[in-house]
């Protein structure tokens, strides 16, 4: 009897498991939103404003990250540029990016983003590259909202259905 109960309790303590996983997906993908788009304001400001050299920008950027995800991303694309791997730095973002993609818990829409923000990169002159990081980050601010929006409805989904799956299983092996 109490193998029973054990193993019941096991099957359903996985099973919540499961669903805080999924919800800490959810949240972790709105949270990389945000840290993405506060790094291309901040980019934007270097670049804009203090005229600071790309890798130098990059570099500072990935500093004033607080994920970790996202830091290595920048610090990645600064090494990549700093190297002798890249030619320019729209493709040494473009190759972090492939490289990181399994990282970070973006969506292929949200990685469609981040690839267009780096077009021109360091080739445009300061104005065309200042509209190409806006345009990129408000566009990630409406996935950020949608992602959002996704995450509130989302957690009491996978909360609930942590519970139900579980107690389902051990009805069925009991």
């Amino acid at each position: 009897m109490w193998a029973k109960a054990f193993g019941a309790m096991l099957i359903l303590s996985a099973t919540i498991l499961w669903g805080n996983m999924e919800i800490a997906k959810l949240r972790g993908r709105l949270r990389q939103l945000e840290e993405f788009r506060l790094a291309l304001r901040l980019l934007a400001a270097e670049v804009g404003y203090t005229a600071t050299p790309l890798p130098r920008a990059l570099e500072q950027v990935a500093c004033r990250m607080e994920t970790e995800a996202v830091q290595s991303f920048f610090l990645s694309v600064t090494r990549r540029l700093q190297g002798a791997a890249a030619a320019d730095a729209g493709t040494a973002w473009l190759e972090t990016a492939r490289c990181l993609q399994n990282r970070l818990q973006l969506t292929a829409k949200d990685w469609a983003v981040l690839s267009r923000a780096a077009a021109g990169l360091g080739g445009l002159g300061r104005e065309d590259q200042l509209k190409q990081l806006s345009a990129a980050e408000a566009q990630l601010a409406d996935h950020a909202a949608a992602a959002a929006a996704q995450a509130a409805s989302g957690e009491k989904m996978w909360r609930y259905l942590g519970v139900l799956t579980g107690m389902a299983v051990v009805i069925l092996l009991l």
